[in-house]
């Protein structure tokens, strides 16, 4: 069973991206900023990231950053989930190391897409 970390600081957007990829059969954990998600990464080494990139503490741009700058975490692929959408934010959240990215509000079958996309 592959797991997602999802990261958000949002507690309904964490859960209810959590609940459907439960529902879709991955295993998921959850974190709510950006240093609990390099906590949680090199503890359960998950298969696949989301990262919400604006959070308090440490956001998703330099959490991934710093996950990719890890030789035995860089192989871990990051997509962005994101409320940021001008063409700026993006190619910042590609050049932090994220694969693809997300724009909030959620199209639950486009995430979902993007998910079975990576595996």
């Amino acid at each position: 069973m592959k797991k997602i970390l999802v990261v958000d600081d949002n507690f309904d957007n964490r859960n209810i991206i959590a609940q459907m990829l439960r529902l879709s059969g991955f295993l998921v954990v959850v974190a709510g900023d950006g240093i609990q998600a390099i906590e949680l990464t090199e503890r359960e080494t998950p298969d696949l990231i989301l990262m919400d990139l604006s959070m308090p503490r440490l956001d998703g741009w330099s959490a991934t950053a710093q996950i990719k700058a890890r030789p035995e975490l860089a192989h871990v692929p990051v997509i962005a989930v994101t409320g940021h959408a001008t063409r700026d934010d993006i190619e910042r959240a590609l050049n932090a190391g994220c694969r693809d990215y997300l724009i909030k509000p959620i199209d639950m079958d486009a995430m979902l897409s993007k998910v079975y996309g990576v595996f």
